[in-house]
């Protein structure tokens, strides 16, 4: 017999049995391809529908594949994506349980209006938010400190990373030239290898690395090995650098900061934390449905379309709030250079042990925007996976002792490990492009573009071991040497990775007198870097550019005209300047500089100086000692086999700090002077989200002992066409004199805040800043006192500052900066000096994205 409660567990047990048969699920499954191009689409919506109209949806995964869980058979399969045209596939009662679907991008504004008209989930909104979206969003935000990774103690992963850099859309004239038809056969013999827009394309790089990753977050510090790398590029001279760029190191993107840095630029994160004023929500749907596990999907896009913000879909977790899947592009409308698209794709792991989202795949996409119909458009993919991630597994000390460490033999060719270590396989075009590159190199019409490639980039032209230039100073005019023509070379990599000669000569036709210098620098050790060098040149000096120059990158326009115009007015005088240098970085932020330089000055304008009352001296020589610390918080240093430094922060907003002190000494070499100067500089960049960003540089410095004018602080004017932001540029060359003085600089890059205001200008891409100088300073008087001669009288500040506010468009054709300035302060005219210009406009060229 069977008793009662043996049949009811019995029944149970039948039921149960009975429910898993007859509702057993089903899969349908595929993968979404881009018509135009055959390349996978990874994100996008993926639903069926039932007779009844419920749905049930689901996205595809990184790599373009989907799964949809089903019990009875359903009525149709639909795909509806951003600018791709909606799909439906009505199922047949013998459909196949494998769908793989093909996407064709909008062809125009009757596809996209059509696109419109079909219809959407609607969700009804609660009467609590004005946008239902914005419930989640708000728990997204106040679950950043859970789920952002950089919360993380320890963290480890293998990484692997790919990035390929392709031409495409040629001009009608360039097909012409011979260089085009030099490729055209290789692209022709590789149709496959096709672009965004399904063109043919040709590859000029392509890379693959291999690397181990290590964060600790205190104290702050990561690591990572290079394992292997393979870079193929046309013109890559040195591909061990581009191994680092494109590591984890430097390419990292994480959407839980509220600003999210690409190319230079901050763009608004989709969850920043004043969301509601920066983008628009809408809330597609409330359980997307991946591995059995919710989802909502949310699209958005800004405010502003003109803004550094992102368009896309976004999947986040039921019950975390974690982001899990994000797409985002940049809209067309952005004010944004160069760049006609630019997209991210990044999708997290759920690590189950330590319950924590983790960034597993990122995915970008640049397409270069042309500048005109004849130009060339670049595309640049790169691709990112982590494997073998661990977190909050403390690592020992000794990982950190090097930031970036490039193993032996990482270089070294070897398809056996490349096939089995890639965290996915190449597909059949990527593996073509690797041969196209190496065909392309060998062609000579591509050597000749490269050759002119290079010349406007560097300023110099390669020409073996040797490059001659820079071409900026090759000709020029002033009113005392007449037409001046110069010529210029220095030695390159290819003739030592450690020696850098290098040398010029000029010649000016109305002094009829030959200038001329050289140069020889040795790179001791690359870590940490270590280099000497020394230099003569026996050439015209001009008083007005003695002057303590901080810019970390100097304005070459500006140095180049330095030997044009009226170089009398700026008081010429004939130097022969020998120096000689040490400079190592104590730390990886810390760089210190020794500099021993003797020069002589023998002016070509009235000059006298009296140290003692007594006797006048018209020229005089000095010696000087100059100890430099310079500091860089955030600094990183990449490991070239050329002969210069990559300098790279991890954060671009620390300040560098630079201190100085310069001693003369007296009776070295026949030096005439005892002197101290100490001075001390600070730059910043300060992000201010829509504001733009603020620039500044402090400079503050004394000469405490009485030296001839010259040897003072000359504060730098600018009475040249071109606006230098290192001066004042309503300020005459040469006006004041300082032995105290402290200044500031500073501007405000608006970016497209108010021109992305006005219609027209909106269009055109033009950008705005604001622009404020600030200097005080005194000259004590004994200074003064038998200083000059009666053609010249040093002007003091007389501690009164001097201002002057400015205003201005950039971004004009994409490359022209107007600068309109003001002087607010030392309005009226001196006995023996210029009248002061209140009002001056300044011109120059700048490239920025």
């Amino acid at each position: 017999m069977i008793s009662n409660s043996n049949k009811l567990f019995l029944v149970s047990i039948f039921l149960l049995f009975s429910a898993g048969l007859f509702g057993q699920q089903k899969i349908l499954k595929g993968k979404v391809i881009n018509a135009q191009n055959g390349e996978a689409m990874a994100f996008v919506p993926v639903y069926i529908v039932h007779s009844n109209g419920d749905r049930t949806t689901t996205t595809t995964d990184f790599d373009g594949f989907y799964e949809i869980l089903y019990e009875n058979k359903p009525d149709s399969l639909v795909v509806k994506y951003d600018e791709f045209l909606p799909k439906s596939i009505f199922l047949q009662n013998d459909f196949s349980e494998e769908l793989n679907l093909n996407l064709t991008p909008f062809d125009g504004k009757k596809s996209r209006a059509k696109a419109k008209n079909i219809e959407g989930i609607v969700i009804k909104r609660k009467k609590k938010y004005a946008n239902p979206a914005w419930e989640i969003l708000e728990k997204v935000v106040a679950n950043k400190p859970k789920n952002n990774p950089d919360k993380l103690e320890f963290y480890s992963y293998e990484n692997y990373s790919r990035m390929e850099i392709s031409m495409s859309n040629f001009g009608k004239k360039l097909e012409k030239r011979k260089v085009f038809k030099d490729i055209r056969g290789i692209m022709e013999a590789t149709k496959d290898v096709s672009g965004e827009d399904g063109k043919p394309v040709m590859p000029i790089f392509i890379s693959e690395n291999l690397s181990d990753f290590y964060f600790r977050k205190n104290p702050h510090n990561t690591a990572e090995f290079i394992k292997k790398t393979k870079v193929e590029g046309i013109g890559i001279e040195d591909g061990s650098m581009f191994s680092q760029l494109l590591t984890s190191t430097f390419i990292k993107y994480n959407f839980y900061q509220n600003y999210i840095r690409i190319l230079g630029k901050d763009f608004l994160s989709p969850v920043n934390d004043n969301f509601k004023l920066l983008y628009d929500y809408e809330l597609v749907d409330r359980d997307v449905q991946i591995d059995n596990l919710g989802y909502y999907r949310i699209n958005f896009k800004p405010k502003r379309e003109s803004d550094l913000a992102f368009e896309g879909t976004m999947l986040i977790a039921h019950g975390d709030y974690a982001l899990y899947r994000t797409d985002a592009k940049v809209m067309p409308s952005a004010n944004l250079n160069f760049i006609n698209n630019l997209r991210i794709q990044q999708e997290m792991n759920f690590l189950q042990e330590s319950e924590t989202w983790f960034p597993a795949k990122t995915r970008v996409f640049v397409e270069t925007a042309k500048p005109g119909k004849e130009s060339v458009g670049i595309f640049l993919k790169y691709y990112s996976s982590a494997k073998d991630i661990e977190v909050n597994k403390p690592i020992e000390d000794s990982r950190f002792h090097k930031e970036m460490v490039v193993l032996e033999n990482a270089s070294e060719k070897d398809e056996t490990f490349w096939n089995k270590s890639r965290h996915d396989s190449l597909t059949t075009s990527e593996k073509k492009m690797y041969g196209m590159i190496a065909q392309a190199k060998n062609l000579p019409s591509v050597k000749t573009y490269l050759d002119i490639i290079d010349v406007i980039t560097n300023g110099y032209y390669k020409a073996g071991k040797v490059s001659f230039g820079p071409y900026l100073y090759t000709i020029g005019y002033n009113d005392y040497e007449g037409l001046r023509l110069r010529a210029g070379f220095k030695t390159n990599q290819d003739f030592s990775k450690k020696w850098i000669l290098g040398g010029y000569l000029s010649y000016g036709f109305k002094d009829e007198k030959i200038k001329y210098g050289a140069s020889a620098d040795y790179i001791i050790s690359r870590e940490p870097w270590t280099q000497i060098g020394v230099s003569y040149f026996h050439d015209l000096g001009q008083v007005a550019f003695m002057f303590e120059d901080y810019s970390m990158r100097r304005n070459n326009i500006f140095d180049s005209f330095k030997k044009n115009g009226k170089m009398t007015l700026r008081r010429p005088f004939w130097q022969d300047h020998y120096e000689a240098y040490f400079q190592t970085d104590v730390l990886k932020t810390l760089t210190e500089k020794i500099t021993f330089k003797h020069f002589n000055f023998d002016p070509l304008f009235p000059f006298s100086f009296s140290e003692d009352g007594n006797k006048e001296i018209k020229d005089f020589k000095t010696t000087e000692i100059i100890a430099e610390t310079i500091w860089r918080p955030g600094r990183r240093i990449l490991q070239t086999r050329n002969n210069k430094q990559l300098n790279l922060k991890d954060n671009v907003y620390n300040p560098t700090v630079t201190f100085r002190y310069t001693r003369g000494i007296k009776g070295i070499f026949g030096s005439d002077f005892d002197y101290n100067k100490f001075s001390l500089n600070i730059q910043q960049i300060i992000p201010m989200g829509i504001l733009g960003r603020g620039e500044y540089s402090l400079t503050g410095g004394i000469i405490p002992d009485k030296v001839p004018y010259p040897l003072l602080e000359n504060h730098l004017g600018n009475s040249f066409l071109f606006y230098n932001k290192y001066a004042f540029n309503t300020m005459h060359f040469f006006e004041f004199v300082s032995n105290k003085y402290a200044s500031m600089q500073y501007t405000q890059n608006l970016e497209g805040l108010l021109t992305n205001s006005i219609p027209l200008i909106k269009k055109l891409n033009w950008r705005n800043h604001l622009t404020f100088n600030y200097l005080i300073g005194e000259l004590d008087p004994d200074f003064v006192e038998g200083t000059g001669s009666a053609h010249f009288v040093q002007r003091s500040l007389n501690n009164q500052p001097f201002m002057e506010v400015g205003y201005g468009i950039s971004n004009i054709f994409r490359f022209v900066r107007i600068d309109f300035i003001h002087r607010l302060s030392h309005l009226e005219t001196v006995p023996n000096h210029e009248a002061p210009p209140k009002f001056r406009m300044k011109v120059s060229v700048q490239i920025r994205l």
